[in-house]
């Protein structure tokens, strides 16, 4: 049994802690990831995991072989990364993963550009959105929104969020223009629930240059801004999402900015790579390329560098 593999899967049994999260991630059954703990544990000779049918915690040999585990897959990661980035040409597997609102509505319309730059690089795309750890996960990079937790990865700020409302054309016909924020109250507000929350999150409005926070109120709320957008753009009701994740359906008159004088910034937009001295190359490319995306005509242009390790800062 491959051990390199059986430590990936421990990791992530820990990170997640489950044997059936960690088994419906990676693609198998909670029995295989189970035998491959439990090889672990024979082969060492130690028991890695004190679990029972309601909760799963780390013994003190599991700690220890945990941050082995994890310093070996780095370092992994990060040959891989100096053998693709070696020399002037980006080449090898760039894995990342992106929220699905800007990777469907921001990134992926425009990869035939980053990979045309980069021909020799073959990019790796998902949208899980999931989490902040990428040891195990077998991604070089991620981008998350909004403020980091207490960290030792590097983190490189690429652009920030700005919130702004709108409907569809059809649906202000019918239901009338907001003037102010408090004509919500009258309108069929879209909500969108942050990951693990069932409430909407309060829609954001700039009012004598502060941020103010309101609850709204509607027949819908979902997980994902992507299918949120869309909803809007079908009649469905009123929206507050990020300006550029909108622009194309403006630009196609399939939706209408409103309250367009309380629109306000949002959160900021952070790539996050693993811990080291410096991004890898690749990963370097790859946040230049997003920060133009996201960057707008009145932005400077978009820092360049490789990353810091943050504690929570933007």
């Amino acid at each position: 049994m491959d051990r390199l593999q059986s430590m990936l899967y421990f990791s992530r049994v820990v990170a997640l802690k489950s044997f059936r999260r960690a088994a419906a991630e990676l693609g198998m059954s909670a029995a295989t990831v189970t035998m491959h703990v439990r090889r672990l544990e024979q082969t060492l000779g130690v028991r890695l995991l004190d679990r029972n049918t309601r909760s799963l915690k780390l013994t003190e040999d599991g700690v220890i072989y945990l941050g082995h585990c994890r310093q070996v897959l780095d370092d992994i990661r990060q040959m891989e990364t100096l053998l693709g980035s070696h020399g002037k040409t980006l080449r090898g597997v760039l894995r990342a993963d992106v929220p699905m609102i800007l990777g469907r509505r921001i990134i992926a319309p425009q990869l035939q550009v980053f990979l045309r730059q980069h021909p020799q690089l073959t990019l790796q795309l998902t949208m899980e959105n999931r989490s902040n750890d990428l040891i195990g996960r077998d991604w070089d990079c991620a981008i998350r929104i909004g403020e980091l937790p207490d960290s030792s990865l590097l983190a490189r700020q690429l652009g920030a969020m700005r919130w702004i409302t709108c409907a569809a054309p059809d649906y202000l016909e019918r239901a009338g223009t907001p003037q102010s924020p408090e004509d919500l109250a009258r309108h069929n507000c879209l909500g969108f629930m942050p990951v693990g929350q069932r409430t909407p999150a309060p829609w954001q409005f700039l009012r004598d240059g502060k941020i103010t926070a309101m609850l709204v109120h509607g027949n819908l709320s979902m997980d994902s801004l992507d299918p949120l957008l869309e909803a809007a753009a079908a009649g469905a009701g009123i929206v507050q999402v990020d300006e550029l994740a909108a622009r194309d359906l403006l630009v196609q008159h399939r939706l209408r900015q409103v309250l367009a004088g309380f629109a306000t910034d949002g959160p900021p937009i952070m790539l996050i790579a693993n811990s080291g001295r410096q991004m890898p190359a690749k990963v370097r490319a790859f946040g230049d390329f997003v920060a133009r995306l996201l960057s707008r005509p009145d932005d400077p242009e978009p820092a360049r560098g490789g990353g810091a390790s943050v504690s929570g800062s933007r």
